[in-house]
């Protein structure tokens, strides 16, 4: 039997016996209550929950129309069919059309079991869409992770709370936070323990708030806080508040974890009196707070100047990167015996919108602080291969060079991203080159080691560029499953007979370990010859061949002879 709670709407006992039977015999246990009043009606609505209601169209002192009505102020969405001994039509016609569902002629109640069981399972499709509705609509104003409103519901309140203060003429603080050492969390116990991390600590800012405050996810480790009817000093007390809450540490999936933050201030109305100038001013505060180590710092205008100019060059970048501005010259690594090309390295440029083509030092180091050097790469690579691989002119075999930043190395996902990238293109891992500088390990050493290792083990050649121009010595080379050693250029500008002890035993050595030695910076025949006096392997440098586009770097390698 089916559980039915039954509002019956009747001022005949025997009628309301009849509907009861009829309903048992279609398979309901039906609990019932019977009112033939407004008053009794309203009582039942506001004491119980009922999954039905059935009225008589005609009553003497209440009305099936009426009882409809003030159910509705009820429950909106309630079932509600009509039983009637007198309805006509035309009548079933109009009643319907005041929002019952079904009615059913008294004499014909054989009809009144099947359309109980159509309009609940209509009723229950209402209500599971109307659920959908409503967390589809959360969904989009909400953080999927930690369930905080996201940046589209803060855009929104910050902009009610701005209306009120500025009708209160009361102050409003903005804090953006952004979290330091979440990244390490996340590449020494992976992305799960990170989701873990960041839901603690959006636990922690709700813990520190009122209840007129509201805390949101901004994306990534970036969460900010709006706080209306506080000023800049009470902005800072809540955000040193906030910096002790986040400096206690977290225990993510066993184990202990610290985690600290920088966030930027900024107040309306002196810093802004629209929410995207209060989040972009907040913003820029935080940049300021980051890179001075200073925990927390309130905007201001003049003393932000620079930190304006690198917040906008940030989304700069981040746009390049959305719009594709990226492109590669090419630069070829030549066997000093044969002359053959033994690679071509990638070099990065960017076609600035404003400022035209700008070389990697204008925004590598930008890339690599602000971690968008991970896109950058993999957009690097794809248009490396595209470059080279999805063409069908000679030369296509040529092994492609691509510098790595360390940063990459610490994200346990990166050799995946590479051996799909390489299979989408129908690449083989033994033509890429991923070259590395010596400091590879100075950070996170472990996830560093293990993500080289897995790339070598698909059978990518390593390199470790810009040798000697660190701190390293070669044992430490030991330790690294590299293939090449590219000697920095500093050590072969001007190289001559009797002062080249320092290149001669890093070829040596470099040779006993099995791997092969790149001279950079080769500018001059004199540098070339005594290279190869020494047994250097190849070389790379304007002498040999400058950085050129695609088609020229092509046309390089199909003729050769670039060392003879």
């Amino acid at each position: 039997m089916t559980p039915l709670r039954l509002l019956l709407i009747e001022d005949s006992e025997n009628d309301a016996l009849l509907v009861v039977h009829e309903l048992t015999r279609a398979g309901f246990a039906v609990t019932l209550e019977r009112v033939e009043t407004s008053e009794a009606l309203a009582d039942a609505l506001e004491r119980d929950h009922w999954d039905l209601a059935i009225a008589d169209y005609t009553m003497p002192q209440f009305s099936g129309t009426a009882a409809l009505q003030l159910l509705r102020q009820y429950d909106p969405d309630m079932p509600f069919i009509f039983v009637s001994g007198t309805i006509g039509e035309d009548i079933a016609v109009a009643a319907m059309k005041t929002g019952a569902h079904d009615y059913i002629i008294k004499g014909h109640l054989k009809r009144l079991g099947p359309a109980v069981q159509r309009e609940l399972r209509e009723a229950e499709s209402r209500v599971s869409r109307k659920h959908a509705e409503a967390r589809l609509e959360h969904m989009a104003y909400h953080d999927s992770l930690t369930d905080l409103p996201n940046r589209v519901l803060l855009h929104d309140r910050l902009h009610q709370a701005i209306l009120a203060a500025q009708r209160g003429f009361e102050p409003l603080s903005l804090l953006v936070l952004d979290l330091d050492g979440f990244k390490a969390i996340n590449d020494s116990l992976g992305h799960h323990a990170g989701d873990g991390a960041l839901q603690e600590v959006a636990v922690r800012l709700q813990a520190r708030l009122r209840d007129v405050d509201t805390v949101a996810r901004l994306g990534g480790d970036e969460f900010a806080l709006l706080l209306p009817r506080t000023d800049a000093d009470g902005a800072i007390l809540a955000a040193r508040k906030i910096l002790l809450d986040l400096g206690r540490p977290l225990v993510v999936e066993g184990h202990q974890a610290f985690i600290g933050a920088s966030v930027g201030i900024a107040c309306f109305p002196e810093h802004g009196a629209n929410p995207d100038a209060l989040l972009q001013r907040a913003d820029i505060a935080m940049y300021v707070a980051k890179s001075g180590g200073l925990g927390c710092a309130v905007y201001a205008a003049v003393r932000d100047s620079d930190a304006h100019q690198q917040l906008a060059r940030v989304t700069d970048l981040r746009d390049g990167i959305n719009r594709n501005e990226f492109f590669l010259d090419y630069q070829p690594v030549v066997n000093l015996q044969s002359g053959e090309t033994m690679y071509v390295e990638a070099l990065a440029r960017w076609n600035h919108p404003r400022e035209g083509r700008l070389m990697p030092g204008r925004f590598i180091e930008l890339a690599e602080r602000t971690w968008l050097i991970e896109p950058l790469t993999m957009i690097l690579l794809e248009r490396a291969l595209a470059d080279w691989r999805d063409r069908s002119e000679p030369g296509d075999a040529v092994s492609i060079a691509l510098n790595l930043s360390p940063k990459s190395l610490r994200d346990p996902d990166f050799p995946t991203r590479v051996a799909t990238t390489l299979g989408v293109h129908g690449a083989s891992p033994s033509t890429l080159v991923l070259e590395i500088t010596e400091n590879v390990l100075m950070s996170d050493a472990h996830q560093s080691l293990t993500c080289l290792r897995q790339l070598h083990e698909m059978g990518i050649t390593l390199a470790i560029d810009d040798f000697g121009a660190g701190y390293s010595s070669l044992s430490y080379l030991r330790r690294l499953p590299v293939d090449v050693l590219k000697i920095d250029r500093s050590f072969i500008t001007g190289l001559k007979v009797g002062e080249d002890a320092i290149v001669r035993s890093t070829i040596d050595l470099a040779h006993d370990l099995g791997l092969k030695v790149v001279a950079e910076g080769v500018e001059s025949r004199m540098e070339r010859d005594h290279l190869r006096e020494l047994a250097c392997d190849a070389a790379q440098g304007r002498y040999l061949a400058a950085p050129c586009a695609p088609l020229e770097a092509r046309r390089l390698v199909l003729e050769g002879g670039m060392g003879a």
